[in-house]
């Protein structure tokens, strides 16, 4: 069964201490509040307004206030059109300090595009009006961040005082889709494109950046991270939703052929898994597991109950993550063929029975919550959400097609199915409950009127 509580548990313990081992995770602590914030906003535990509540949870309205206070003080720039990942990246100057450190230190200051993406993510969670961002100069921003080629980086930074820089701005950060994945979304969440239309601000190439995730599309179908590179679900996942959330880019690469090639490779992603019974009985951890093409192993006798998860490349044991990676694609694609609209896109033609087993019973831990990367090590925070996330996007689909009865084999199972219903609507392009996106899309029509 899915063990709500507990992960509601586990979510809100993780948002007051962490263990030990988050420390080397600290430069993006804005991530792991998110994976927080987000979950609880799924499993229906935040306080905030105009939304139900659990009477389990502990959190507070007082708690909500303050966490989207430190994420201003702590991480929105002075300058007040960026944010950095975590305080931890923060660098000293201001008025308490000497005018040599101020200008030495102030260009190397930088917002960051992920941790951008993350604040906005929480924030708008937490119903904040975001009256506090210049928004023009976010998406002057954004625009910094944008290379020629069309893709992003994860910021830019200014080099003060340094004869051979000339004051020159430089990217910092590899060519990675997730950047241009998070650049994509804190526009929309701020109504970039709104501003454009009004002629307040220059907009990002999109043009540039539709051809730079086409020169991605691998032989497979798949997106890589860059030109002859090797399909990856997650990578996919950040094509795909760039391309949404910037919308008439969509039309552009995701042709008829695209979409058929791309639904057909995360489908093929599902794969059957089981633990290693042989290995573990010699002494192997349990986390060892096999897996085998859903296409092929379906037809074999007796497998037809092996849960099945997502894995992110071929050859790759079913990892919790791409659960929702290669489920949110599909959610994101269209039904190959047809004119037939559908909430949940081609994620129905999943296999949505067995990947809700799979979780529940190989990754979650439904002693201390949470959710592992694989069967047998312990939950972490991404693969928490994520598990959830994924759970979500699968209640979405069994709500849409007539219930648990209609995906079960036994009482059992459909008890075990009816369990995630309980889990918000979740959006797949924004990686947030609907309802959140609700929120964000009446703060764009509010200033689409001003």
């Amino acid at each position: 069964m899915f063990a709500l509580d507990r992960h509601a548990s586990f979510f809100q313990h993780s948002l007051r201490l962490l263990p030990y081992h988050y420390t080397q995770t600290d430069t993006t602590r804005l991530a792991l509040i998110f994976f927080c914030v987000s979950a609880l906003d799924l499993l229906g535990y935040l306080p905030v307004a105009n939304q139900e509540c659990s009477p389990k949870s502990k959190v507070t309205k007082n708690e909500v206030e303050h966490w989207k206070e430190w994420v201003y003080s702590t991480c929105l720039l002075p300058t007040c059109d960026a944010f950095r990942c975590s305080p931890a990246t923060a660098v000293p100057h201001g008025a308490s300090m000497s005018s040599t450190m101020d200008n030495d230190n102030v260009g190397y200051d930088v917002g960051h595009t992920a941790g951008t993406y993350f604040a906005l993510s929480i924030l708008i969670i937490l119903r904040d009006d975001l009256s506090r961002l210049d928004r023009v100069r976010m998406m002057r921003w954004l625009r910094k961040c944008q290379r020629p080629d069309g893709s992003f980086a994860a910021g830019v930074i200014q080099s003060i005082g340094n004869e051979s820089s000339d004051n020159l701005e430089g990217y910092f950060g590899e060519r990675d889709l997730r950047f241009g994945y998070c650049a994509a979304a804190a526009r929309w969440f701020i109504g970039g494109d709104i501003l454009v239309r009004r002629n307040v601000v220059q907009d990002i190439d999109i043009d540039s950046v539709a051809a730079y995730i086409s020169s991605c599309v691998s032989y497979d179908g798949g997106i890589a991270m860059g030109r002859y590179a090797e399909g990856h679900a997650g990578l996919t996942y950040c094509g795909v939703g760039t391309l949404r959330l910037l919308g008439q880019a969509s039309t552009k690469v995701l042709t008829d052929e695209a979409v058929d090639g791309l639904v057909r490779w995360s489908l093929m992603h599902q794969v059957y898994a089981e633990l290693d019974a042989e290995s573990s009985s010699d002494g192997a951890s349990d986390s060892e597991v096999t897996s085998e093409s859903s296409s092929d192993i379906s037809v074999q006798d007796g497998t037809a109950d092996i849960p099945a998860g997502f894995n992110g490349r071929i050859n790759k044991p079913a990892d919790t993550c791409y659960s929702f990676w290669s489920g949110g694609t599909l959610e994101m694609l269209p039904l190959p063929g047809t004119l037939s609209s559908s909430n949940t896109g081609s994620l129905g033609l999943s296999d949505i029975r067995s990947n809700i087993i799979f979780l529940l019973t190989q990754t979650q831990n439904p002693m201390i919550g949470g959710f592992s990367k694989v069967a047998g090590t312990p939950p972490d925070l991404m693969h928490a959400y994520l598990g959830i996330a994924a759970l979500a996007l699968s209640a979405d689909v069994v709500r849409e097609q007539g219930g648990p009865e209609k995906f079960a084999k036994n009482d059992l199972e459909r008890e075990i199915i009816a369990s995630i219903l309980p889990l918000k609507s979740i959006d797949g392009a924004l990686c947030l409950s609907t309802s959140a996106k609700q929120y964000a899309e009446g703060l764009r029509a509010k200033w689409e009127k001003e």
